[in-house]
């Protein structure tokens, strides 16, 4: 990451360059705004420590106009105590986050750490929409365990059993397998055995004649030809027809396959990944798949646990998914509270990756403001305190109910703390002077409590 300090003053450029380059990025310096501009022209920063208050043209200013040319870039903001709440203002017009002079090197680190986070997450989300495979994101025990069986078994062409509930991201485990392999340039191709219609399933995977069915209007090329020589990922593979079921045993155990209304035998060499969310044994001992089958695929077993199971990989995906959104939908990038996390990661999420996929895009549209905290999580789940609920049944603008809403949290949590606003802010994981902004600015008043001494 290639990070710009712009400062007047050389002791805090010199000071933060040291730090910087020793966790290993690349440090540009400009001394006013104008220089700043100038060395961004030449080599644009991934990210920007902006001062404040700069000789000529102030950091707000360099601020927007850094934003406007070059928008994915991060800045975050340097002030002194007295330049708080310009510095505040400053987060409305694209500010990441800012720091308060005397700095803090260790809050430097962090927060530069996080910037470095938030782009690698917005490079992810970009190469994902381009077209590109999905990379399983977490860092957890049980999610490693799987990588180093998808590392081991990639180079082989094992067949591979993928188990593990709906929305887990079996199918991600089958597109890693894929880009390991000794072939990831070959063909992938996937198909969804429960999608489609039993009558029609032995077509999808072995193609047909033309004629060969009302309907069959051409000759068409299957799952298995389209796949030759690359991977064949039959996803919900339990769903499959038993009739089926002997013919895709048949092209597992030696590659030959007809065509519905074909004679000719056909051979493809193809790599088999299957994936289900149902427990195949079961299936066997109930009669619904074939055991031989069952064997084939069970190769080489890889279970991929239950998003409940790894809560560690909570915050982490949520984040990506946050910047992918943002992306795709040409919205500036947001960020979760601490706090939001914390409740991200006690949730069970019975619908696994895709559940939290889903909550983080309301989240993301709901929220009125570049981070996305508790009350912006109980507006969009429908969760506001049981006392207000009749209160949000009067329509008016969404912004206005969110700043009732928000106004609402921040007087039950100071009434909580004894309208003690440092111990407050320090609950609701915010500084002290931002919990004072917002106390004026929602005009929150503390009540007047009679002295029953």
């Amino acid at each position: 990451m290639r990070v710009l300090i712009v400062d007047d003053e050389r002791n805090i450029r010199l000071a933060l360059r040291d730090i910087l380059e020793d966790d290993g990025l690349s440090v540009d310096e400009a001394a006013d705004g104008a220089a700043a501009l100038e060395q961004m022209e030449k080599s644009r920063a991934d990210a920007v420590l902006l001062d404040v208050k700069l000789p000529g043209r102030d950091g707000v200013a360099i601020l927007k106009d850094i934003k406007k040319r070059w928008p994915k870039t991060e800045v975050v903001m340097i002030s002194g105590h007295s330049d708080i709440e310009t510095a505040v203002g400053a987060l409305k017009s694209g500010a990441y986050d800012f720091l308060e002079k005397p700095l803090s090197l260790p809050k430097v680190r962090v927060v530069m750490g996080h910037v470095a986070e938030k782009l690698d997450l917005w490079k992810r989300a970009q190469e994902v929409s381009k077209g590109h495979f999905q990379e399983m994101i977490g860092s957890s025990p049980a999610l490693e365990h799987v990588r180093s069986i998808i590392d081991r078994v990639a180079a082989t062409n094992s067949t591979v059993l993928i188990t593990g509930e709906s929305g887990s991201g079996k199918e991600l485990v089958a597109q890693q397998i894929h880009l390991r392999s000794a072939k990831p340039d070959a063909p992938y191709v996937q198909v969804n055995c429960a999608a489609i219609p039993h009558d029609l399933i032995e077509s999808e995977l072995f193609g047909h004649e033309k004629g060969s069915f009302t309907g069959a209007s051409a000759k068409r090329i299957g799952k298995f030809e389209q796949a030759e020589g690359g991977t064949l990922f039959l996803d919900e593979v339990g769903d499959m027809d038993l009739a089926v079921q002997a013919k895709v045993l048949r092209a597992l155990q030696n590659g030959e396959f007809q065509r519905v209304g074909g004679n000719e035998t056909l051979f493809a060499t193809v790599r088999i990944v299957a994936a289900t969310n149902k427990n195949l044994e079961h299936e066997v001992r109930e009669g619904r798949f074939r055991e031989d089958l069952f064997y084939r695929l069970n190769v080489v077993p890889i279970h991929l646990p239950p998003l409940r199971e790894r809560p560690d990989d909570i915050s982490e995906l949520a984040r990506y998914f946050l910047a992918g959104f943002c992306m795709q939908n040409g919205r500036e990038q947001m960020q979760f509270s601490d706090a939001a996390l914390k409740r991200l990661v006690s949730m069970e999420f019975r619908g696994n990756v895709r559940e939290l996929k889903n909550l983080v895009e309301r989240f993301a549209i709901f929220a009125t403001g570049n981070t996305i905290d508790v009350a912006d999580m109980d507006f969009a789940t429908g969760d506001a305190p049981a006392a207000s609920s009749a209160h949000f049944v009067r329509s008016r603008p969404l912004s206005d109910a969110k700043n009732e809403l928000e106004k609402l949290f921040i007087e039950t949590q100071l009434d909580l703390h004894n309208w003690d606003v440092p111990t407050t802010a320090k609950a609701l994981d915010i500084l002290p002077n931002n919990l004072h902004r917002k106390i004026t600015q929602l005009g929150i008043e503390r009540p007047n409590r009679k002295d029953n001494d």
